[in-house]
């Protein structure tokens, strides 16, 4: 279910949608349909060329990410734990001696110093085996005791695969009714995050990470096509895609403990 599931999100990122209008289009070129071909062409085009601009990146991820702007520790409340969701650290390349830290590692990163300025005292590190059979909550673990972080303040939820999972488990690991968590994960992530958690009855205090939205021009012009760019928007548009389908089907509704669990 959860291959499928990713699979069937490929059809609204860009790249994969791009390519689709391509082979459209190459279809009506063989079936000597010229108009709908070059139609095809013109939305593969603007499908694949939009998203990776800045202009793009601000029309897409901007509203994401301006819902939650960064906070320095000292500005957030204090908190029963530090929740921090995997996805910043993947598994190791084929020459690789460790995991590779991708744009989202700030996340841990975030956690650490969180810890350090005693917010909270211990820390929950959520995410599952996606890749390789090492957890994302073990790779966590990890950079955080490099970190300075103690073994004994660090808890791992390693069963997870998405984020409705994080907050199912990490709930299953802890007193969700009394527990104040400091969410962390990407800014882009944080508005479907904080509604899962909450759904499980978790007050959440948002602690967002690996803000992309570009402060500052940079020397490349911003309507020029990039690969960072890109990925930043179908990062977003994921986002806008799986909050609309989590609260269609009703997922961020609040859950209801079952009885034989509550009485445990």
């Amino acid at each position: 279910m959860f291959t499928l599931t990713k699979v069937l999100s490929l059809f609204v990122y860009p790249l994969s949608l791009g390519i689709f209008l391509i082979g459209l289009s190459l279809l009506g070129q063989l079936r000597g349909n010229r108009a709908a071909a070059g139609l095809y062409t013109f939305f593969a085009l603007m499908v694949l060329y939009y998203p990776s601009t800045e202009f793009g990146v601000e029309a897409i991820a901007k509203p994401l990410e301006a819902r939650y702007p960064a906070f320095s520790p000292e500005e957030l409340p204090n908190g029963d734990t530090i929740v921090v969701l995997g996805g910043g650290i993947e598994a190791e390349g084929v020459y690789g001696r460790w995991a590779d830290l991708n744009h989202a590692s700030d996340r841990v990163i975030s956690a650490a110093e969180l810890w350090h300025a005693k917010k909270a005292p211990k820390i929950i590190v959520s995410g599952g085996s996606t890749q390789g059979p090492i957890s994302e909550a073990s790779r966590m673990a990890e950079l955080l005791k490099r970190l300075g972080v103690p073994a004994s303040a660090i808890s791992l939820e390693e069963k997870s695969l998405n984020t409705e999972g994080n907050a199912r488990e990490v709930a299953a690991i802890t007193s969700a009714g009394s527990q104040h968590i400091l969410l962390v994960t990407s800014s882009v992530h944080m508005r479907r995050a904080a509604a899962h958690f909450t759904a499980y009855g978790f007050r959440v205090t948002a602690a967002p990470t690996d803000h992309r939205v570009p402060r500052y021009p940079e020397a490349v012009p911003g309507w020029m096509p990039r690969i960072k760019h890109l990925d930043a928007s179908t990062a977003a548009i994921h986002e806008w895609v799986g909050y609309w389908v989590a609260k269609q089907l009703g997922r961020f509704d609040p859950v209801v403990a079952d009885s034989s669990e509550a009485s445990t």
